[in-house]
């Protein structure tokens, strides 16, 4: 089972972090949310604390797998927060059914399947990775997670994080991310309220477009890691939604 942290009262709210993530990515944020719901944060197979449990992860195996814990926490339903990575986690338990879902949250993620070039990018990466080794890889792309004003100190904690990756789960992350389908027309169609978090000046993922009146959308004025940079509006997006 995957290793969490369960902290605070009230509705249930589950943080699932994203690529190079743990659940410490969260940790700006989570006392201020912990003071209003109960928050599980979770580690992903071959991120932070938890181990992989098998050769290979579609973005459905991350979600029965993040199932698994609330089971195990006798959980029967909640909101469900995915960053990045962590948000096609959310879209595949949507659009899987794997457990009740009261409302969603997508932060700086997609709703869209890799084109071609872009699984072409993360092939190379996953042969580069046993190569070079976790952490210059996680060295060579952090930078990019962040907006031109963000601080050192926020930096260098997300590449503390990201160290704590073993090569496979990295791997196997990346082939989850190359197969996920396109939710474009699951997006379009849901009657689940989603709140969409969205940084102006994230360069790692586009924008979700939608005209679905049950997706709401925040922009915030960060990169890709808008809970580090912005740990206030970031939570204030996440309780307004709430």
């Amino acid at each position: 089972m995957l290793q969490y942290i369960r902290k605070g009262t009230g509705e249930v709210l589950v943080l699932v972090h994203g690529f190079l993530g743990a659940k410490e990515i969260f940790q700006d944020v989570i006392e201020d949310l912990s003071s209003h719901y109960d928050v599980i944060a979770v580690d992903l197979p071959g991120h932070g604390s938890s181990k992989l449990e098998k050769d290979r992860y579609t973005v459905y195996d991350y979600a029965q797998a993040v199932t698994e814990v609330l089971q195990h926490e006798g959980v029967t339903e909640a909101t469900w927060f995915g960053h990045s990575l962590g948000g096609y986690i959310v879209l595949a338990a949507l659009e899987g059914k794997v457990a009740p879902i009261k409302r969603a949250i997508l932060a700086y993620s997609y709703h869209g399947a890799d084109n071609e070039e872009q699984k072409e990018k993360r092939t190379k990466q996953q042969q580069q990775i046993p190569l070079i080794g976790v952490e210059p890889f996680v060295d060579q792309l952090i930078g990019a997670f962040f907006s031109n004003n963000a601080k050192e100190e926020q930096i260098q904690f997300a590449r503390q994080i990201g160290y704590r990756a073993s090569e496979e789960g990295l791997i196997v992350a990346l082939e989850a991310m190359k197969s996920r389908p396109n939710q474009q027309n699951f997006v379009d169609n849901t009657t689940m309220p989603i709140l969409v978090i969205e940084g102006s000046e994230d360069g790692i993922v586009q924008p979700i477009q939608t005209k679905n009146e049950n997706v709401e959308k925040v922009i915030t004025k960060t990169g890709h890691l808008g809970m580090l940079e912005d740990p206030k509006s970031f939570t204030e997006a996440v309780k307004q939604f709430m």
